[in-house]
């Protein structure tokens, strides 16, 4: 049986009591290993910095330190470990701010215990994953994928990946990069060829998406349609893809990734 590496994962959160009972959760998992916890940010700089996590979920309200402040401190630690804000008090500016600063995924409490496992072990491996394509390319190996791209582009706008709606958007922004015509008439064009390669329906893989993005952009924006995120989608990636072959026209030999 191959060897399952653990998410080395680190908690941070004002409430002790929800510490103790995640720590004890998430430590009798097989895949989930919890290296430490606290309530006061400065405390938990000093041990992160030693122990090293590949996972930090903290909240917004903590003690000596507000979330967003220590998330732009955590943001520059070099192995960049995968950051999870999980709050109880979610809104619309917040959620954009975090993704500002560089949260991976936003959670709003209460959320299940089961749900924040899948969470963490989900996008501590998206990270992984993406980290390693980046190595590469700054080592003039390979060029990042379009998979890799798409998958951490829909992270880094919070959709979740346990949803079947993540797999659903990302396999359509695959189809799009080189058919963009697939977006009108959708029912008609993207749907049914989603759902083939989906084993499902049409129905299905359209109700599925809107869930995610209704999920990922919280009350505020809600009624944002399947087709608008999809497009906005779509242009950021490509504005990145730009950005990165002229970064690389610049510095062919790897020395600057855009």
């Amino acid at each position: 049986m191959a060897f399952m590496k653990k998410t080395r994962l680190y908690l941070i959160d004002i409430d002790l009591h929800y510490l103790e009972q995640t720590f004890q959760y998430l430590s009798a998992t097989r895949d989930v290993e919890v290296v430490g916890y606290a309530v006061d940010a400065a405390q938990a700089q000093l041990q992160i910095a030693r122990l090293d996590p590949d996972c930090i979920v903290l909240g917004l309200a903590l003690r000596s330190c507000y979330g967003l402040a220590l998330l732009r401190i955590l943001r520059a630690i070099p192995s960049q470990p995968a950051l999870i804000v999980c709050t109880a008090f979610p809104s619309e500016t917040a959620m954009r701010m975090c993704r500002d600063v560089g949260a991976d995924m936003f959670l709003s409490k209460p959320v299940t215990m089961a749900d924040l496992h899948a969470c963490i072990v989900e996008t501590a491996q998206a990270k992984r994953r993406a980290l390693a394509e980046k190595r590469a390319l700054e080592d003039g190996q390979a060029s990042p994928s379009p998979t890799v791209r798409i998958r951490y582009a829909l992270l880094h706008a919070n959709v979740a990946p346990r949803l079947f709606g993540f797999s659903c958007l990302a396999e359509a922004l695959y189809l799009l990069w080189d058919n963009e015509r697939l977006l009108h008439n959708m029912r008609r064009n993207l749907y049914p060829r989603l759902a083939e390669t989906l084993s499902t329906t049409p129905e299905n893989v359209e109700r599925n998406m809107r869930t995610a993005i209704r999920r990922a952009c919280g009350a505020g924006e809600g009624a944002l349609s399947n087709r608008v995120f999809l497009l906005r989608m779509l242009r950021k990636l490509r504005e990145d893809e730009a950005r990165r072959q002229d970064a690389l026209a610049i510095h062919p030999h790897g020395d600057l990734i855009g």
